[in-house]
């Protein structure tokens, strides 16, 4: 069963397929189909829809429950991905915030 993102009718407002200052990128709705296929979101994390990236490899992706991900491209896989909100509408709610990630190559 796969979680229907029109449940959270304020995550509309944020489907506009152009990317925030931040990086964050949430799919126009009739994008969806065209990047999941893409990136073999259905083969690679069944029960999982990519809805957006971050513009920096990394995809966000809802489960099956609404739960919210974050996981690299190039590792589509269970074990590697990484929470990002407990629920969509939480995640919509405080705004799709990303979080700060440490770049170890300025180190």
């Amino acid at each position: 069963m796969m979680f229907e993102v029109a449940s959270v009718p304020a995550f509309l407002a944020w489907q506009t397929g152009e990317p925030r200052d931040d990086g964050l990128m949430i799919y126009a709705p009739e994008d969806l189909p065209e990047r999941n296929r893409t990136y073999e979101v259905a083969q690679y994390l069944p029960g999982h829809l990519m809805i957006g990236d971050d513009s920096g490899g990394r995809g966000i992706l809802v489960d099956g429950n609404g739960a919210l991900w974050i996981c690299g491209l190039g590792a589509l896989f269970v074990d590697c991905r990484e929470p990002l909100s407990p629920h969509l509408a939480q995640w919509v709610g405080q705004g799709c915030t990303l979080p700060a990630w440490d770049d170890e190559s300025d180190e």
